[in-house]
């Protein structure tokens, strides 16, 4: 068995993305700034309201211009069984702290559309999807190491209806899938 590490990044966002968040928020603060030094808001009878909006409206250009220019990749430790993600915005990152991975059930390879998902199970039903691909031989090969590293069985849902687990060393030998009876 390997032991390890793996990283799965999501692709690049485009850099117009970076662009356009940038500008509103420039627009956003650049009119803040307005109020506040060239305007008597100080004096203003609804200066509080002006406030709540400015804060609601920074909150709703954040929320929504997030995964617009973030980036999340997912960490797997399989000499220790453990599990990080991490986020990056620009030049900040944030790093959730490692976690154990308990109670891991099986890789699954499954369609959705012209999309092949891998996704790993564990603690009955929890699902983390790990990766989507467009190529479903390269979904299965990636899903075939992932359980390898970590010693759980794959489960290729490729066709709706047809469920079957693969056996894994065949895929291992010979590079083909087949399954177990």
């Amino acid at each position: 068995m390997y032991k390890s590490d793996l990283v799965i990044k999501e692709p690049t966002k485009p850099f117009i993305n970076k662009i356009i968040v940038s500008l509103l928020y420039t627009c956003l603060i650049g009119y803040a700034i307005y109020l506040f030094a060239y305007r008597d808001f100080w004096n203003h009878p609804e200066r509080w309201t002006i406030i709540i909006y400015l804060v609601v409206l920074l909150c709703i250009l954040f929320s929504s211009s997030f995964m617009a220019i973030a980036s999340h990749s997912v960490h797997l430790n399989f000499k220790n069984q453990k599990i990080q993600h991490r986020y990056r915005v620009g030049i900040f990152n944030y790093r959730e702290v490692w976690q154990n991975l308990v109670e891991l059930e099986y890789i699954s390879v499954f369609r959705t559309g012209d999309y092949y998902h891998v996704n790993m199970w564990y603690q009955k039903n929890k699902i983390l999807n790990l990766m989507t691909l467009e190529d479903p031989d390269k979904a299965i090969e990636n899903g075939y190491l992932i359980a390898d590293k970590l010693n759980i069985d794959l489960l290729d849902a490729r066709k709706r209806g047809y469920h079957k687990w693969v056996d894994k060393k065949v895929f291992k030998d010979y590079g083909k899938v087949s399954y177990l009876d």
